[in-house]
């Protein structure tokens, strides 16, 4: 073997291979239920969340979601070298149509895309009344970033029902445990566990549709459509905003602007279209004090439909 050769094969040994940073990350262990609001919209639901270790120990996490089901659907925060199993229950009332998960940004095997043998042409990947299915995902390196999971089977042809409700978010935090961000007038590395509050905002056609992940509390918050948001003046805050449906929006939020990711921008506007998203920091009220700040789709139609909402930044 040439010195060169050597070489190239020492470097592809060290190379992390496609399971490293999976051994000792946690198994998230998930039970969702697709279900019926009264509305008449369908939404998940939250049932059982817990966390095993590389030792073993399990960590039930289910009391940070909210006992029903909500739109968005439970937001799910991973990092990277962690897998999961998620289970999905079906609990539509009045229905025997299939349901569904599919998740983007992360790795899974093809039983585990959340589409019906009619698309994949290997097998129905989905729950039935009495009949649950389970998903196995692995968020592996290069896999950080915020992700939507939606339904990809409920509904004629069964392409899914995600315009009626049935989408969530998926948070990977890197493992390194920061992500960058705009802070104090500096670009530099921000402790995701110094983040306070997260605001995860869906833009759908002319309507905001939120939850705020509350760390102080440890708990999950569903906030519904158009929603006051609230921070205390310095705290670390993160955005998700993310579209769905068929429509393009331009997020807008007053006051503040933040490095778009993955460059050395600072923007205070941002285009989503469906399934687009963006993820950010920002400090609340650096630079301009407290206020009843405002946020809103730029797209003039949509603000005067009422697609805006608060950010209330208090001392």
């Amino acid at each position: 073997m040439t010195k060169i050769a050597v070489l190239i094969f020492c470097a592809w040994a060290l190379m992390p291979t496609a399971n490293a940073g999976t051994e000792s990350g946690k198994t998230h262990l998930i039970t969702l239920k697709a279900g019926k609001l009264d509305s008449g919209q369908l939404a998940y639901q939250m049932v059982s969340h817990k966390i095993r270790d590389a030792s073993g120990k399990l960590e039930d996490i289910t009391n940070r979601y909210s006992t029903e089901p909500t739109i968005p659907g439970p937001a799910i925060v991973m990092t990277e070298g962690d897998q999961a199993e998620v289970t999905l229950e079906h609990g539509i009332k009045d229905s025997n149509e299939p349901v569904s998960i599919h998740v983007h940004g992360v790795h899974f095997k093809i039983d585990s895309d959340g589409t019906m043998k009619v698309f994949n042409h290997v097998a129905d990947q989905a729950a039935f009344p009495g009949k649950p299915y389970t998903y196995k995902w692995t968020a592996a390196p290069g896999t950080a970033g915020t992700w939507p999971y939606h339904d990809h089977a409920f509904g004629n042809p069964m392409l899914g029902a995600e315009d009626k409700g049935l989408y969530g978010t998926l948070i990977v935090n890197p493992k390194g445990g920061k992500v960058m961000a705009m802070v104090d007038g500096q670009m530099k590395g921000v402790d995701i566990k110094d983040i306070k509050r997260e605001f995860v905002l869906w833009m759908h056609e002319t309507t905001f549709w939120g939850t705020e992940i509350n760390h102080l509390a440890n708990r999950q918050v569903p906030l519904w459509t158009n929603p006051t948001l609230g921070a205390r003046e310095g705290e670390l805050v993160r955005f998700h905003v993310i579209g769905i449906g068929t429509a393009f929006h331009t997020f807008h939020l007053h006051g503040h602007r933040w490095l778009q990711p993955g460059t050395t921008h600072l923007v205070d506007t941002v285009n989503i279209g469906p399934i687009v998203r963006e993820s950010f920091v920002i400090k609340a009220g650096e630079g301009v004090g407290p206020g009843p700040w405002h946020y809103h789709c730029h797209v003039l139609q949509h603000m005067q439909s009422g697609m805006m909402g608060g950010f209330r930044v208090i001392e």
